[in-house]
């Protein structure tokens, strides 16, 4: 007689065979997370060699003869649901009260580079080869994102490029609600015309890191090749850093603002040197010039309301024409969730000897304690609330040296340090740390500028009567930038991304 397995032996069977099969299930379930994490740890890491290298390499080639601005701009997540509940966060794996950081670090570098547009007989230089230039104009932030404004016409001469999103530039928390139709009004780069798109960017997690040159190539002030207009490639350059609708005006009121070619990375070179940039943001007797360099480049948040001077740099091209190829050009790093800019002094920086009522005074320049950690100047995530301040942070701590000597009502006396915070930060040295809140006191967008302009090395100077004199508008640049970035990989298998700091030393500024 046969024997067979029961019925409840092959339950058993069955149900080990299922258990063993949800476990084996489970552990290559497992496996194959981790392995997929560390795929995004290492795109990440890569991605971040990349980016560091570039920083490094701008950074040593960092020009005196220009200047540095760094506007810290802080953005609260959910600052779409105060006006607007159903709207998404900028970044929905970060908490509503989370602080967004999209900050930009501007200065000029030397070293000869190429212009990445080929533009043919357009081209600058005699033999219409590639333009090149010995210096230029680098700009790090968040980049603007348009891939559905893609060309139109049949020949696909028509480039339509941003103008502006709610009488203001776009920027990369801009968010278009549907139920009051598209807000963005764009113009055509080459042929005419203008309309209005949809001008919501991506969630944070999706934007780019943008690295933009400008090449300063200027040629004599000639017009012959700059701004040629070509019916297929549009102008091959930029006369100025600068609008050219309100550059006329500058030279009286100020009233600069980027220039929207280059905001739309349409060109990469332009006819403006050093000497123009000096002429225009700085020109003699002028008691305005940080508010130029910080209108010229970033629009006016102070007085109109405004944070601008983030550039158009898209993930792929919206079509294989070499002016739209453009557009991709200052993406540096396609998933940044977060860029935060600091900077610092080391001791000593500022540091000189005065003669002041025939006696001898030392202005001790920035004395950190030997005790302390390196401080940090810009502001920090707290700052978001309007009501938050920290003053320890921007420079206010330099705002006063106190001489041993008494003033006419036997009070002790106070004279000015030679490094002024309101050169750096525009603001009196008895007021607080100068964050601004542009759009207003309910709206979650915080600014801090600090520029560093073209003086040179010395805190003081010559009066025509031979006594020396602290230079008001000294601006001692920075000892080391400080820049935090938050990455992702672009299927953000990583939902925090990956924090990333860099410290970059600048070079020993020369002795003049």
């Amino acid at each position: 007689m046969r024997r067979a397995f029961t019925m409840v032996e092959l339950m058993v069977a069955v149900s080990l065979l299922l258990v063993v099969i949800a476990a084996t299930s489970k552990i290559f379930s497992t496996a194959s997370k981790v392995a997929s994490i560390g795929e995004a740890n290492t795109d990440v890491l890569q991605e971040t060699g990349a980016i560091e290298r570039q920083i490094r390499t701008d950074i040593s080639r960092i020009d005196f003869d220009g200047m540095i601005v760094i506007q810290c701009v802080a953005v609260g997540n959910n600052i779409h649901q105060l006006s607007n509940p159903a709207a998404p966060l900028l970044d929905p794996s970060r908490a509503a009260t989370a602080v967004i950081r999209a900050d930009q670090l501007l200065f000029f570098a030397k070293g000869m580079q190429d212009s990445v547009r080929f533009s043919g007989g357009q081209d600058l230089g005699p033999g219409n080869g590639l333009a090149r230039s010995a210096l230029s104009r680098i700009l790090y932030g968040h980049g603007i994102q348009l891939p559905d404004l893609v060309p139109e016409g049949p020949t696909q001469t028509l480039r339509p490029d941003p103008v502006g999103f709610d009488s203001g530039p776009l920027v990369p928390w801009s968010f278009d609600p549907v139920q009051d139709g598209p807000s963005l009004d764009y113009e055509y780069w080459i042929g005419g015309g203008s309309g209005k798109t949809n001008g919501t960017q991506p969630e944070a997690r999706d934007w780019s890191l943008a690295r933009q040159a400008v090449l300063m190539a200027d040629d004599g002030g000639s017009r012959t090749l700059f701004q040629q207009q070509s019916p297929v490639y549009g102008p091959n350059s930029a006369t100025s850093l600068f609008d050219q609708a309100t550059l006329h005006q500058t030279l009286m009121d100020g009233a600069l603002s980027p220039n929207p070619d280059l905001v739309n990375s349409r060109v990469d070179v332009t006819s403006m040197n050093l000497d123009d940039l000096r002429r225009i943001v700085a020109p003699i007797g002028s008691l305005t010039w940080r508010q130029r360099a910080i209108n010229g480049f970033f629009g006016s948040p102070a007085a109109f309301g405004q944070v601008g001077g983030y550039v158009r740099s898209e993930k792929r091209s919206p079509s294989m024409h070499r002016a739209d190829v453009m557009l991709t050009t200052p993406t540096l790093a396609s998933n940044c969730a977060g860029f935060m800019v600091d900077w610092t002094w080391s001791a000593g920086t500022g540091r000189t000897l005065l003669t002041l009522g025939g006696a001898t005074v030392l202005f001790p320049g920035f004395t950190p304690s030997p005790l302390a950690a390196t401080p940090w100047f810009g502001f920090p995530d707290s700052q978001i609330p309007a009501t938050q301040t920290d003053s320890l942070r921007g420079v206010t701590t330099l705002t006063e040296y106190r001489d041993n000597n008494l003033d006419g009502s036997g009070n002790p006396a106070f004279v000015q340090l030679p490094i002024l915070p309101e050169a750096i930060e525009g603001i009196a040295t008895t007021l607080p740390v100068p964050v601004i809140k542009p759009f207003g006191l309910t709206v979650p967008v915080t600014v801090y500028t600090a520029v560093f302009g073209f003086n040179g090395d010395s805190a003081i100077y010559t009066s025509l009567s031979g006594a020396p004199v602290a230079n008001q508008d000294f601006t001692p640049w920075p000892t080391a930038i400080r820049i935090t970035m938050t990455l992702h990989d672009p299927d953000k298998r990583l939902e925090q991304g990956r924090s990333v700091q860099l410290i970059v030393e600048l070079p020993r500024r020369p002795v003049s």
